[in-house]
């Protein structure tokens, strides 16, 4: 649980890769955050850390009764200032709609949208007093049509329009959906080496360096909500 020194707590989904990972690397650096990660498991590192510091809810964001293993964060949390960055997502896999199967859909669906959108509902609903930043970690795939990405686009332009309604609907909190750029992650590598008509120009951001790190993306980001 977090201590009596807490001043910050950042809830992030996906914090055991890529850009979720660099954010608790840059976070963990400040004594004053206590970080909770829902995630599958913990890196190395993350292993190492005090538990006064780091809290891993181990969970499948694809799993049903989410709402049922959120129940702990009533434990960890208490009058801090809460952050939640939607940082966990899907893409593959990246074929043409006619071959996607149920399976496919439910489960990107799932950790794309209703888990996100259920984290949401259930902070505002039990910390009605602690004040809040929600982070959705948005793509510009959310406002450009992909081929074989359907899923994917779609589900991170819901996840837009999700934050601006729920800025208005909740004007005392702060709502951002922010799109880091291209970051060289593992997703990247996947989108790499699947097969639609643009898979040449990501290939050559990587030829030509034009990927953002992790740690910076996380930094710029972290720029922009604290």
């Amino acid at each position: 649980m977090a201590n009596s020194t807490t001043k910050k707590v950042f809830i992030i989904t996906g914090a055991n890769r890529g850009l979720g990972q660099a954010f608790v690397e840059e976070l963990i650096k400040e004594p004053s955050n206590y970080i909770i990660s829902i995630s599958r498991s913990r890196t190395k590192d993350q292993a190492l850390y005090d538990s006064s510091r780091f809290h891993l809810l181990e969970i499948d964001l694809s799993e049903e009764n989410l709402d049922s293993k959120l129940s702990v964060l009533k434990n960890l949390i208490d009058r801090q200032e809460v952050y939640f960055i939607n940082n966990a997502s899907i893409i593959l896999p990246i074929v043409k709609i006619e071959n996607l199967t149920y399976e496919d859909i439910e489960r990107t669906l799932a950790v794309n949208i209703t888990a996100a959108t259920l984290i949401v509902k259930f902070i505002i609903r039990h910390f009605k007093t602690n004040a809040h930043s929600f982070v959705n970690i948005s793509s510009g795939a959310a406002h450009r049509a992909i081929s074989n990405w359907s899923l994917y686009c779609s589900s991170k332009a819901f996840m837009d329009i999700f934050f601006k309604a729920a800025q208005v609907e909740y004007p005392n909190y702060r709502f951002y959906s922010i799109d880091p750029g291209v970051i060289d992650t593992a997703m990247q590598e996947s989108i790499r080496d699947s097969d639609f008509p643009e898979v040449t120009n990501f290939q050559n951001l990587k030829k030509d360096g034009k990927l953002k790190s992790a740690a910076t993306a996380a930094s710029e980001i972290l720029k922009t909500i604290l």
